[in-house]
C-alpha cells in the first residue's frame, strides 16, 4: 500500500522515464518541489503524499529502494489517465504500482468507461507499460495499485507476455474496481486469481464495482463516507491492517443502489449514461474536479442538462430512479 500510495505524488522531472536509469528514494526526496505544483493539481492527499515522501526518504527500510519509469499523462481525446512508477526493492525484486483516479474529470470518466468497454485506453497503456518495465530482466515481480490502480495492475497481469506474466508473485488492488464477466470468465483470470490480493475499507464504492472472483479483506476505517477510500483512513496495528468481516451497513447500501443499476443497464445504456454524466460535468470548462466545486461552475452544469438530447435525458432519469430504488431497498436488507 505504501508502494502504491507514493505513485500519487509529482514526480515528474525527479524520477527517471527510462528504465535504464534509476534514483534512489532519499536522492528523489531530495529533488522533489511540492511548492512548484500547479495548486489545481494537488489532489486530497497531497500534502499526506509529500509527509509519506520523507518517511520514506528517512526510513531505514527503504532506503536501498530505487525508482524509475516515472509516467504521467492525461489524454482527454482517449479518456485515459495513466500514471505508473517501478521499483527495485531492496531484495531485487521489482515492484510496479499504478497510480488511481485522480482530480481529473478525466481520470474519472475512465472509472465509468469500464463498466461497459472490454479495454480502455488506460488499461491498453497499462499492459504495454508492465512489458516494458521488465523485458531486460528475469526478477521476480509485484505488481499493485489503489483504487483504478488497483483494476490496471490486474489487468495487465492477465494480458502481458507470458514470459512476464510467470514472473509475477502477487498482484495488490487496493479498493480498485472489478471486471466485467467476460474477464472473470476467463481462463488466464482463473489461473492468476491465487496470486490476486484484495483489500477493501468499510465503505466500499469504487472497490466493489463490477464483478471479482477474488475475495476481499475488508480493513476497518477511521473516515466517513467516501473518504474511506483514501488510504490514509485505513486503520493498522504495526505492520497489518486491521481488518473486520464485513462491510458496514451504509457501504452495502451504496454498493447494492450501484450495483443495480448496472445489472439493469445493457452496455450501451452505460454508455450513454456516462457520455452524459461527463457531458454535463465537462460543460464549465473545468479539468479538475477541484475546479468544478466552486459556485460560478453551477450555471453551466445546469444549462448542459438542459441540452441533453431526449435519450440521454431518458437514461439519466432512469439511472438515479434505480439508484435510488435499489438504495431504499437495500435499507431492510
Amino acid at each position: 500500500m505504501v508502494l502504491s500510495q507514493l505513485c500519487y505524488a509529482h514526480l515528474g522531472g525527479v524520477v527517471p522515464e527510462s528504465f535504464d536509469e534509476e534514483i534512489s528514494i532519499p536522492d528523489a526526496y531530495r529533488r522533489y518541489r511540492p511548492d512548484e505544483v500547479d495548486v489545481n493539481k494537488r489532489i486530497l492527499t497531497f500534502e499526506q503524499d509529500n509527509i509519506l515522501f520523507r518517511k520514506l526518504a528517512e526510513s531505514r527500510r527503504f532506503r536501498g529502494t530505487t525508482l524509475r519509469g516515472f509516467v504521467c499523462s492525461v489524454e482527454s481525446d482517449e479518456d485515459m489517465q495513466f500514471s505508473a512508477l517501478t521499483y527495485r526493492l531492496g531484495d531485487g525484486s521489482g515492484f510496479l504500482a499504478f497510480r488511481g483516479t485522480d482530480g481529473t474529470v478525466v481520470g474519472w470518466k475512465e472509472d465509468f468507461n469500464l463498466s461497459f468497454m472490454q479495454q480502455t485506453a488506460g488499461q491498453e497503456r497499462a499492459i504495454n507499460y508492465l512489458n516494458t518495465a521488465f523485458d531486460s530482466d528475469n526478477q521476480p515481480i509485484r505488481l499493485g495499485g489503489h483504487s483504478k490502480g488497483g483494476n490496471f495492475a490486474i489487468f495487465s497481469s492477465l494480458y502481458c507476455n507470458e514470459a512476464i506474466r510467470d514472473r509475477i508473485v502477487n498482484i495488490y488492488s487496493y479498493d480498485g474496481p472489478g471486471f466485467r464477466d467476460e474477464v472473470i470468465e476467463s481462463e488466464v483470470y482463473k489461473n492468476m486469481l491465487p496470486k490476486i490480493k484484495c483489500f477493501i475499507p468499510q465503505v466500499s464504492i469504487v472497490g466493489m464495482l463490477l464483478g471479482s472472483s477474488s475475495e476481499p479483506k475488508i480493513v476497518k476505517n477511521s473516515a466517513i463516507g467516501i473518504k474511506q477510500h483514501f488510504a490514509y483512513n485505513w486503520e493498522l496495528k504495526r505492520n497489518r491492517f486491521l481488518l473486520t468481516d464485513k462491510l458496514k451497513k451504509s457501504g452495502d447500501v451504496i454498493n447494492k443502489a450501484i450495483s443495480g443499476m448496472l445489472d439493469d443497464f445493457s452496455d450501451s445504456e452505460r454508455e450513454i449514461f456516462t457520455e452524459s454524466l461527463f457531458e454535463i460535468l465537462q460543460a464549465p470548462d473545468k479539468e479538475t474536479l477541484k475546479e468544478l466545486n466552486k459556485l460560478r461552475s453551477y450555471p453551466s452544469i445546469i444549462k448542459a442538462i438542459s441540452k441533453l438530447r431526449p435519450e440521454q435525458q431518458a437514461v439519466m432519469k432512469e439511472a438515479f430512479r434505480k439508484i435510488a430504488q435499489n438504495g431504499k431497498g437495500a435499507f431492510f436488507k
